[in-house]
């Protein structure tokens, strides 16, 4: 390009979470966003920054641009690039096409989920037929999901509803085996998501024995990515007591797990449950389970 043009440089790290499905762009999903603002007449340079691991194609609508690889007037022209797990990809373009152009990692889900902007050019003011629906590009979506473990000794499991950052989670644990009388427990908790690492989160605990409540209590707190996909969890709760959770899978083969849990509550003391799962179908696996208050047991978990 011409040397004599202004440059204005755009950092763009693509960011995600493989376990949630949302993708971002500099750590905001779409909907969080402002449009990145160009002006005509500029060189407008990209430097796109992969912490993910995966791929992603990012492409540019309305421009052509230089994929910046060191080969000076050489340097391919594209309209997509990949832009490989872990690394930093440099692309640059003229402002020379007046509009609203949309700017999208090209694996579909990930669009969808987040990862895009808007470029807009300085001065453009789209037509009245557009300018009534743009709204909905920024539109966020609501999820939900569930899974419900049926086990000979117990059951547990889960209801979701979510979106990029705002998660209603309802969960379940009852057991009837090696107890005198059915032990339940219910948690409804409220998380804001902060990153693929961590979330904060409120709710309300219930404990109790067939058809008495025993205990109900407040909770606070966060949950945490440890290294090695360790999952963590800990509250505190308004009768003065607390609870840290740890949870782990590990992946055998491509269909079988082994899972691990173990729990402190400073009211009830130690938790721990562990077993092997077995993918059948996409939405169901056999479960073979031992709880240390329940003994063992074996059934089936259902995703929906």
């Amino acid at each position: 390009f011409e040397t004599d043009k202004p440059i204005r440089e755009i950092r763009l790290t693509l960011d995600g979470d493989m376990e949630r499905y949302v993708w971002f762009l500099n750590n905001k999903a779409l909907s969080e966003s402002d449009v990145i603002r160009i002006r005509a007449g500029e060189v407008v340079r990209f430097i796109m920054i992969n912490r993910t691991m995966m791929h992603h194609p990012m492409h540019l609508h309305g421009h052509f641009f230089r994929v910046i690889n060191g080969q000076g007037d050489h340097a391919p022209l594209k309209h997509t690039v990949d832009v490989e797990p872990m690394s930093t990809t440099v692309i640059e373009f003229k402002a020379n096409e007046l509009g609203d152009w949309f700017f999208h990692c090209h694996l579909l889900y990930h669009m969808k989920s987040g990862m895009a902007r808007v470029i807009h050019y300085d001065g453009y003011q789209p037509g009245p037929d557009v300018a009534a629906v743009r709204s909905n590009l920024f539109k966020e979506f609501w999820y939900a999901w569930g899974e419900a473990d049926v086990l000979s000794n117990m059951t547990e499991g889960s209801l979701t509803l979510a979106d990029t950052r705002n998660i209603f989670e309802a969960q379940w644990e009852a057991g009837w085996q090696n107890v005198d009388e059915t032990d339940w427990e219910g948690l409804f908790t409220y998380d804001r998501y902060l990153n693929r690492y961590s979330s904060i989160f409120a709710g309300a605990d219930f404990i109790g024995e067939g058809d008495t409540t025993e205990e109900s209590r407040g909770v606070l707190g966060f949950r945490y990515l440890l290294p090695l996909n360790l999952a963590s969890l800990v509250w505190v709760d308004s009768d003065g007591g607390a609870r840290v959770t740890l949870e782990k899978e590990f992946t055998l083969t491509p269909r079988l797990a082994l899972i691990g849990e173990v729990e402190y509550d400073t009211h009830d003391m130690w938790e721990g449950k562990t077993g092997l799962s077995y993918t059948l179908f996409r939405n169901v696996s056999l479960l073979g389970q031992w709880h240390s208050e329940f003994g063992w047991g074996g059934g089936v978990q259902v995703r929906f």
